[in-house]
C-alpha cells in the first residue's frame, strides 16, 4: 500500500507540474533575461500546445545596425496607424531585446504595431498585420525591427 501510495503521489507531481508548466502565462518585462537568444520566428517553438507556452505575440528588436539587440522598450499594438485610435495591447522588451505574451490580443481587424525604445524613440509599422509573429516576416522577408 505504502508503494502505490509513494508512486500516485510522484505522478500527481508531475502531472500538476506539467500542466502548470505548460499553461503558465508568460510576457516579457524590461530587465528579464528570461527570453531566449533566438533571432528566428518565435512561434516556430511557442506555439499553442508547445511546453513553454503559446505566444499570441512575440519578436525581436535590433539596434540600427540590424545585429544588436535592443533591450527595454516596449511594444505597442494600435487600431490605426502612428498611434492613433487605441491601444489594443502593450508588450515590454525584456533585457535580450525579446518580447513575448501568451496573453489573448484580438488582432482580427489588424494592428498597428509600435515599438518604443528606452530612449524615447519611436518606430511605426504602416501596414496593419492580424499575425503576432513578428518574426516569421521581420528579418526574412522584411527589414528587422529596427529602434534608435
Amino acid at each position: 500500500m505504502k508503494k502505490i501510495f509513494t508512486v500516485v503521489c510522484i505522478f500527481t507531481v508531475i502531472i500538476a507540474y506539467s500542466c502548470t508548466h505548460v499553461s503558465g502565462t508568460f510576457i516579457s518585462q524590461h530587465g528579464s533575461m528570461r527570453g531566449s537568444s533566438m533571432k528566428d520566428n518565435c512561434m516556430d517553438c511557442h506555439k499553442i500546445g508547445a511546453t513553454e507556452g503559446g505566444f499570441t505575440v512575440g519578436g525581436t528588436v535590433y539596434e540600427a545596425d540590424t545585429v544588436t539587440r535592443y533591450a527595454n522598450g516596449t511594444v505597442y499594438l494600435y487600431s490605426g496607424p502612428n498611434e492613433s485610435d487605441s491601444v489594443v495591447a502593450s508588450i515590454e522588451v525584456d533585457g535580450v531585446g525579446n518580447f513575448y505574451t501568451t496573453h489573448p490580443i484580438d488582432m482580427s481587424k489588424g494592428v498597428y504595431p509600435a515599438v518604443v525604445s528606452s530612449r524615447g524613440y519611436k518606430a511605426f509599422m504602416q501596414t496593419p498585420t492580424s499575425s503576432g509573429a513578428c518574426n516569421s516576416c521581420h528579418g526574412v522577408s522584411q527589414a528587422h525591427i529596427v529602434v534608435k
